[in-house]
């Protein structure tokens, strides 16, 4: 049946091919540097400084790492990645990272299993474990007598008893092990190859139970207590599954699986601590803070920053603190090094920013020279440090930090266009050098950022300067802008990856990207009385010639006018396309 409609306009919902874009995260720190404990090398997302303190420990004494991450989250941010890096390659007389453990024993004296701290360093030296062999929890009786050579047995109850564990057949004659592998009524079974090598006399009597033990892990308030273990892979409660996916401290593992797992089964343990971690923090070398991205399994260093595609601000102000005397730098070269590599981090991927310190806290002369090793706009100084409080020590830190907090802060209440600046630090009560007016200005035209105290205004950053000589990228607001752009249309073009790329493809491109940023425009990140002054976007034959869509590629060439400077800044998208649709 056909239904007839009267002249007129109609709205026809359409399918839409693509999902609309928005803003991707921002004012998320990437945080690397030293701590107690913790996963090495490893990324780990952290949504508040006690979430920091229950993962990484207590921050060291001398490090800055701790109150940076402290800084951060009290000026406003969120989340933040943390990467922890401890010295890994050993040289001649150097002390390198290394994980405390324990190896347990048997009755007998040989090897049972091992207890290894999660991760490298001091701390794990202060864990304690201890093993107990428990009454059994379940222990029944033997109803049947059991003749040499039989694989099964029939008890007065199976309650309690699972598939995998071991069982025990105790008499006054000794005791004998098996595995089970079924139960079925009160009759249970072992392996066929695995037959009695002797009688059991029902009524002597002969008693049937599992042979289980517990473990105890404690470091300092933590502990954690694990019940009723088997050395059984059979079993449920197979001690490397029981641990290791629950325990915060330490991962065992079985030292001698070419045993019968009754004979590997640990002896009573009062109470051992776990020995041999090693920091070799105080040897870290440049190679440590920079790593390398050699694939998926073998990321480290701020190079492992490179697979978190949400982290928009890099932060490393455990640097000053590999230079001092116990830190293990052998001069500010080996500073200068790992900033560089920070930077070219940044310039690569095109959606994020160092926050870098100068290594000395006060000095404005070696404040203006270090500045020179730099020209990039994807990086920001912040001058001088500022006095906040740990470990109940008032002391001078570097600001990266509180400064990436307040980007942070910044980005929620208005969003990247805002530029970081005339913002009170929290968690401060006084800077390194009180600048004079003169000096901010010299400071400000040379692309350093200030910190300033203002009476009854609290203590705020008082610059919003790259490092960049380029006059269209000197606005750290402008940089974040642009960052904050590609990075969202990138995501939102993922959709594309197999699409045939035809003029119909172009123009549904042009399309989704002119209404995101017509939004983006609206909410005051362009300047620009109309659209046609605050942005455009092209997508057409002419940025995707023949010899372009030839390599399955699709182009869309925008361009914005941050709200300074007023000028056009272009920039180019690329999208994979399938083969078989490119040419057209």
């Amino acid at each position: 049946m056909t239904t007839s409609r009267a002249p007129g306009i109609y709205s026809i919902a359409t399918e839409s091919r693509y999902v609309p874009m928005d803003l991707g995260p921002s004012g998320v720190a990437g945080f690397v540097g030293m701590a107690e404990r913790g996963p090495t090398d490893v990324p780990t997302r952290v949504t508040s400084y006690e979430e920091f303190l229950a993962l990484f420990g207590e921050p060291p004494l001398e490090g800055y790492l701790g109150p940076a991450i402290q800084g951060f989250f009290l000026n406003g941010g969120q989340a933040c990645y943390v990467l922890r890096i401890a010295h890994q390659v050993s040289r001649s007389g150097e002390e390198v990272a290394a994980k405390a453990a324990l190896d347990l024993q048997t009755e007998s004296g040989s090897a049972s299993l091992r207890v290894e701290a999660m991760n490298p360093g001091l701390w794990a030296n202060r864990v304690r474990v201890s093993v107990e062999r428990p009454d059994p929890r379940v222990s029944t009786l033997l109803t049947l007598d059991l003749r040499a050579g039989d694989t099964s047995a029939v008890i007065k109850s199976t309650h309690g008893l699972v598939r995998g564990s071991i069982i025990r057949f105790r008499d006054k004659e000794g005791e004998v092990y098996r595995t089970l592998t079924d139960l079925s009524g009160k009759t249970i079974s072992w392996a066929e190859d695995q037959p009695l090598e002797r009688p059991f006399d029902s009524g002597a009597p002969t008693w049937v139970e599992p042979l289980e033990f517990h473990m105890n892990v404690q470091w300092g308030v933590h502990r954690e207590r694990y019940r009723y273990l088997s050395m059984s892979p059979a079993a449920d409660s197979y001690f490397e599954r029981a641990v290791n996916d629950r325990s915060k401290l330490v991962r065992v593992t079985d030292a001698r699986d070419d045993l019968p797992p009754q004979e590997r089964t640990p002896a009573a343990l009062a109470e051992l601590t776990l020995a041999g971690g090693l920091d070799g923090a105080y040897t870290v070398t440049p190679d440590d803070f920079i790593g390398a991205n050699i694939g998926p399994e073998e990321r480290y260093g701020i190079a492992a920053f490179e697979a978190i595609d949400e982290v928009d601000l890099l932060v490393a102000p455990d640097l000053a603190w590999a230079l001092s005397e116990s830190g293990g730098f052998r001069s500010e070269a080996d500073v200068h090094v790992v900033q560089e590599a920070m930077v070219s981090q940044c310039e690569r991927m095109k959606t994020r920013m160092a926050i870098l310190d100068f290594p000395d806290p006060s000095n404005i002369k070696r404040a203006s020279q270090w500045r020179l090793h730099f020209d990039s706009p994807f990086a920001a100084f912040y001058f001088p440090w500022v006095a906040t409080e740990h470990h109940g020590e008032q002391r001078l830190v570097p600001p990266s930090g509180h400064v990436s907090g307040i980007f942070a802060r910044c980005d929620a209440s208005m969003g990247p266009y805002r530029a970081p600046a005339n913002e009170e630090i929290e968690g401060i009560f006084d800077v390194g050098l009180d600048l004079r007016d003169s000096d901010i200005a010299r400071l400000n035209e040379e692309g350093v950022n200030c910190l300033k105290g203002f009476a009854r205004r609290g203590i705020r950053v008082w610059g919003a300067r790259t490092t960049s000589s380029d006059p269209m990228w000197r606005f750290v607001n402008v940089r974040r802008v642009m960052n904050t752009v590609i990075s969202s249309v990138e995501r939102g073009l993922q959709w594309t990856v197999f699409e045939t790329n035809t003029p119909l493809l172009w123009k549904t491109l042009t399309r989704q990207v002119t209404s995101f940023l017509m939004d983006l425009w609206r909410a005051g990140y362009f300047q620009g009385r109309t659209p046609e002054e605050a942005f455009f976007v092209k997508c057409d034959d002419e940025t995707n010639p023949e010899e372009i869509r030839d390599v399955g590629v699709v182009i869309v060439e925008c361009g914005i006018a941050p709200v300074r400077p007023a000028e056009f800044i272009s920039f180019k998208v690329e999208a994979e396309i399938d083969e078989v649709g490119s040419g057209g």
